[in-house]
């Protein structure tokens, strides 16, 4: 995904990650949503150690990110942060629940999440999040609430006027009711949503959200393949 974000057009989302064996290492959307919460002079006196492991880096993020929270609230006291400015609250909310889930701490970051459905301010505040929490219901086999959170959420991904039906937003939400449905099980229907996504991703040709196709193809093919292999682990093959 760092590629496709240094290709042409740009869009709000994407965002250029250093290229350095630190950042190299990290989750283009971790990378991205913890770096979108600091000023370049911010970052320069920050030390990103890359001997670290994996999830040392992921921690040590996070770490920063409980730092600046607490900085950040002490400089707007008495008032909470995200009355005094909810933008940063749900900056550094949205970067801390990313590094928990490449934690695999998918607790911590249902709770993160929650708390920005529940704060948002306005409807498209509330769908942003309520797609990230149908997201951890999937991951963590509630598939149903998965289901019905993303069939939601859809309508309004698709409609929106910055995304659209083959946004990289709306084609992981597909996924998510694509996957949800078939470990419900139901086959046919989860078959017929995987149709559809694959179909989507192919009309990515020439359209706005051309320079993701590859990347989206991948991930088709990849979520195609994993939902075959979890119906042979359930001896319905």
């Amino acid at each position: 995904m760092s590629d496709d974000a240094r290709k042409s057009p740009k869009f709000s989302w994407d965002y250029d990650i250093p290229n350095d064996a630190f950042w190299n290492s990290i989750e283009y959307s971790a990378a991205r949503n913890f770096l979108q919460c600091y000023k370049e002079s911010e970052i320069s006196k920050m030390h990103f150690d890359n001997k670290l492991s994996l999830p040392a880096k992921y921690k040590l993020m996070r770490q920063y990110l409980d730092k600046t929270f607490k900085e950040k609230e002490e400089e707007v006291a008495p008032a909470p942060l995200l009355d005094a400015n909810y933008p940063v609250w749900l900056q550094l909310k949205l970067a801390m629940s990313t590094m928990e889930y490449y934690l695999e701490d998918y607790n911590e970051q249902e709770r993160l999440a929650r708390e920005m459905y529940e704060c948002a301010p306005n409807d498209n505040k509330k769908m942003s999040a309520l797609h990230q929490l149908s997201g951890i219901l999937e991951k963590t086999k509630r598939y149903a609430d998965a289901e019905r959170m993303a069939k939601k959420v859809l309508p309004w991904l698709q409609g929106h006027e910055l995304l659209g039906k083959d946004s990289p937003q709306a084609l992981s939400c597909v996924r998510t009711i694509a996957s949800s449905i078939w470990k419900q099980k139901k086959y046919k229907e989860g078959g017929e949503w995987m149709d559809q996504y694959g179909m989507l991703v192919g009309s990515m040709k020439d359209g706005k959200f051309e320079k993701y196709r590859d990347t989206e193809m991948k991930l088709y093919v990849e979520a195609k393949r994993a939902l075959w292999e979890w119906r042979r682990e359930q001896g319905d093959a």
